[in-house]
């Protein structure tokens, strides 16, 4: 897992990639199921998408974690079942990362409406896979609200985390190097 020294510090963090979309799933799988860190999603992607990608990251470790080869077969016997009933027999505790699963609700929050809003938040992670189409207090320059966000975020102390591509040429390169996330 990456290091996110970063993550604890309010403000907005920029994590560059050419797919946004499956990096988030990674984030979301790194923060809320390994680090048991409750988050928001602002993503275009469908929570589903979100959900089943999250659950093949825990399948996978969950097949790695055989102790033999015999193990890791019989655990990848296991996992195919859920795809034949939609849930699992065995590790019953995988049952909680199901689209439906306890985890969804207590872990993981996903704002459909896409108005950033600090105060109504369980959580102090915000993952957005898209800022532009962030909506945030009637302002239309991405640059002046990216400023506004942090100035707000830091005040509640929040961290926000926005995934985007290396080409992104609306925001000020300095700015977003400097508020890298995980530094290469």
């Amino acid at each position: 897992m990456d290091s996110y020294e970063k993550l604890y510090v309010p403000g907005i963090w920029f994590v560059c990639s050419k797919e946004p979309a499956n990096q988030l799933s990674r984030y979301v799988y790194d923060l809320a199921v390994e680090l048991g860190l409750p988050v928001v999603v602002y993503s275009n992607s469908t929570k589903k998408e979100i959900q089943n990608e999250v659950l093949n990251f825990i399948k996978v470790k969950c097949i790695e974690a055989g102790s033999d080869e015999l193990e890791r077969n019989w655990l990848e016997q296991e996992m195919m079942e859920y795809n034949n009933h939609g849930f699992f027999w065995y590790p019953e505790e995988l049952n909680d990362y199901v689209p439906n699963g306890s985890f969804w609700t207590n872990y993981v929050f996903f704002d459909k409406f896409k108005i950033l809003s600090f105060t109504n938040s369980f959580s102090n992670i915000y993952l957005i896979e898209n800022l532009s189409e962030l909506w945030y207090n009637d302002e239309c320059d991405i640059f002046q609200s990216l400023h506004s966000i942090e100035k707000e975020a830091i005040e509640y102390k929040k961290t926000i985390i926005v995934f985007i591509s290396s080409a992104n040429s609306r925001i000020n390169e300095t700015y977003i190097n400097n508020h890298l996330l995980l530094n290469k």
